[in-house]
C-alpha cells in the first residue's frame, strides 16, 4: 500500500488504477539516455588515459575529433528536430542506437588515429545530432502538469548513465584493457535500447487519443501558448537562452571530459576517480528531480538563475581537490546542480515556447550550443597541453558563468495569443 501510494503521487495514476502511457514514454527514455552515456564526455574521458598512453597521442588530438563531430551533430539536429516533431522518436532512436553501438564496437579496433577520428566523429554526430535531441524532447509532450517530474525522471537516466558506464568502463579497462571495455559498453547500449524503443515509443498523446498528464474528459482548455519556430525566432528569449545554453555547453563539455584524467593528476587513483565520477552523476539525478517538482510551482527561470550559482560553487570546489573527501565534496554539490541545470534547459524551453513544435525549436538552438559543447573539450585540452594545467580554463568558466548569469536574467518569458484546445 505504501509503495502503490508513493506511485500514485508521483505518476499521476489514473483514478481506476490504469497507468498513463505516457510514463511508459519516461521509461524508454530512460533507459535511452542511460545508454547515451556511452559516449558522453565522462566516459569518453575514462579511454583518454590508456588510449594516449598505446599509442601516444596528446590529449587535444583526441578532443579534436569529438571537437568536430559535435559540430556535424549540431548542423544534424535542426533535421532531427523536424522530423521528431512530425514523424515520431521511434526509428530515430533504434537506428541512432543500433549505429552508435556498432561504432563503439568498432572503437575497440582501431590501429591509427585516423580510425579514431572516423568513427568518433560519426558516433558524436549521432549522439548528438539525433539521440540526445530526441530524448530531450520526446517527454514533454506528453505532459503539462505534470511536466517538471517527467522529464527529470526521463533525464535522470543520464545521470544514471554518467555514473554506472565511466565506472564499468574504468573496471574493465582496469581488468581486461580499453578495447575489450569499448566492445562491451557498445553491446551493452543495444541490449538496453533496441527492444524497448522499436515496441515502445510513440510521437505524442494525441496520437493514441489520450490527453496529457492522462486527465480524463478535459473540457475547452486553455494551454500555453505554442510557438512556431518562426514566432520563437522573434522573440529576444530565443536569442539570449540560446546564447547561454551554447556557452554553458563550452564550460560543461570541457569540464566533464577532463574529469577523469583532472582528478587523476590531483593525486586520485583511477577507481578513487570515477568513484567520484559516479557521485558526481548520481547526485545529478537529486538534484534533477528536485528541480523538476520545483518546476512545477516555480518560474524555470529563477530556478536555472540558483542553478548556475550553484555550478559556479562546484568550479571553485573542483579547482580546490587534492584528495577523495574533497573530490566527494565537488562531486555531490557540482554533480546535483549540473544535473537541475541539464533538465531546466529542457523545461525552461517547454515553458517559454510550448511543446507542439519543441523538437524543431530545440533544433534550431542545436547548431550554436553543439559549437559550445564541440569546443569545450578542445580548449580544456589546449591549456592543458600548453601550461600543464587546468587552472586557466577553469578561471575562464568562471567568468563565462558570470554572462550565463546575466543573460538568463533578461530572458523573460515571451508572449503570444494563447490558443484553446479540445484534447
Amino acid at each position: 500500500m505504501f509503495w502503490t501510494t508513493i506511485i500514485n503521487k508521483l505518476t499521476g495514476t489514473y483514478p481506476e488504477g490504469k497507468v498513463y502511457y505516457g510514463w511508459v514514454i519516461v521509461g524508454v527514455i530512460f533507459l535511452s539516455t542511460i545508454a547515451s552515456a556511452i559516449q558522453l564526455n565522462p566516459t569518453i574521458g575514462v579511454f583518454v588515459k590508456p588510449i594516449t598512453a598505446e599509442f601516444g597521442w596528446s590529449r587535444s588530438d583526441l578532443a579534436g575529433a569529438v571537437t568536430i563531430g559535435t559540430i556535424f551533430g549540431g548542423i544534424l539536429a535542426v533535421l532531427t528536430g523536424r522530423i521528431v516533431d512530425k514523424f515520431g522518436p521511434r526509428w530515430v532512436l533504434f537506428f541512432g542506437f543500433l549505429i552508435l553501438g556498432t561504432l563503439l564496437i568498432g572503437m575497440g579496433m582501431i590501429q591509427n588515429l585516423w580510425h579514431f577520428y572516423i568513427i568518433t566523429i560519426i558516433s558524436r554526430m549521432i549522439l548528438q545530432g539525433v539521440i540526445n535531441i530526441t530524448c530531450q524532447t520526446v517527454a514533454t509532450k506528453w505532459f503539462v502538469r505534470l511536466r517538471g517530474r517527467a522529464v527529470a525522471l526521463a533525464a535522470a537516466g543520464e545521470r544514471v548513465g554518467n555514473g554506472v558506464v565511466p565506472f564499468l568502463a574504468q573496471i574493465l579497462i582496469i581488468n581486461q584493457g580499453w578495447r575489450t571495455a569499448s566492445w562491451v559498453i557498445g553491446i551493452s547500449a543495444w541490449a538496453i535500447t533496441l527492444g524497448p524503443t522499436a515496441i515502445w515509443l510513440r510521437r505524442s498523446p494525441q496520437d493514441m487519443n489520450l490527453v496529457p498528464d492522462g486527465s480524463h474528459n478535459p473540457p475547452l482548455t486553455i494551454i500555453k501558448p505554442q510557438f512556431s519556430l518562426s514566432d520563437a525566432l522573434g522573440t529576444k528569449s530565443f536569442y539570449l537562452l540560446g546564447a547561454a545554453f551554447s556557452i554553458a555547453s563550452f564550460i560543461d563539455t570541457g569540464i566533464n571530459f577532463s574529469l577523469n584524467p583532472y582528478l587523476i593528476d590531483q593525486f586520485l587513483n583511477e577507481k578513487n576517480s570515477v568513484t567520484v565520477i559516479a557521485i558526481w552523476a548520481f547526485s545529478g539525478i537529486a538534484g534533477s528531480l528536485i528541480a523538476g517538482f520545483l518546476a512545477e510551482h516555480l518560474k524555470s527561470q529563477f530556478i536555472l538563475l540558483g542553478c548556475y550559482i550553484g555550478i559556479a560553487i562546484g568550479v571553485l570546489l573542483l579547482m580546490s581537490v587534492n584528495s577523495l573527501q574533497t573530490g566527494i565534496i565537488f562531486g555531490l554539490t557540482h554533480g546535483a546542480f549540473f544535473g537541475a541545470v541539464i533538465l531546466m534547459q529542457q523545461l525552461i524551453l517547454a515553458e517559454y515556447f510550448g511543446s507542439d513544435s519543441i523538437a524543431t525549436i530545440r533544433g534550431a538552438i542545436a547548431p550554436w550550443q553543439m559549437t559550445g559543447n564541440a569546443f569545450g573539450p578542445l580548449a580544456a585540452s589546449l591549456v592543458f597541453d600548453t601550461s600543464g594545467s587546468y587552472m586557466g580554463i577553469f578561471r575562464a568558466y568562471l567568468i563565462l558563468l558570470l554572462i550565463i548569469w546575466i543573460g538568463i536574467s533578461f530572458a523573460t518569458k515571451p508572449k503570444l495569443n494563447t490558443k484553446y484546445k479540445h484534447f
